[in-house]
């Protein structure tokens, strides 16, 4: 009898698992769109334009702050541990890794 793959192991799930939260989007359709590593203030600033359709100028500080601590604390670690990006904590560089690239097309399929 074939095993099937666990929850664990299904790279579908896994994906939606790691495109679950809006930040991630923006955040892989950025680093899609640079194709090259960014700071995290960077990922920040363009996180917040995305979420409220206008230019980074226009949008509290205090916003962009909040969006650059959940960044940090909660959703790049978390494509950090899927693969999707290395992140140098030292030198608050968001790197992409291959995985982005898929997780874009993922994002164009689902709308």
């Amino acid at each position: 009898m074939e095993s099937q793959p666990t929850a664990a192991s299904n790279p579908v799930t896994d994906a939606f698992g790691l495109l679950g939260h809006r930040y991630r989007r923006y955040v892989v359709r950025t680093l899609d769109d640079h194709g090259c590593e960014l700071t995290l203030a960077d990922l920040a600033d363009e996180t917040a334009r995305r979420e409220h359709d206008r230019p980074v100028s226009e949008i509290a500080s205090e916003t962009v702050s909040e969006i650059y601590l959940a960044l940090y604390h909660t959703h790049v670690p978390k494509l950090a541990d899927g693969d999707a990006v290395r992140y140098d904590q030292d030198h608050d560089i968001v790197d992409p890794r291959e995985r982005v690239e898929s997780l874009a097309q993922v994002l164009e399929v689902v709308g």
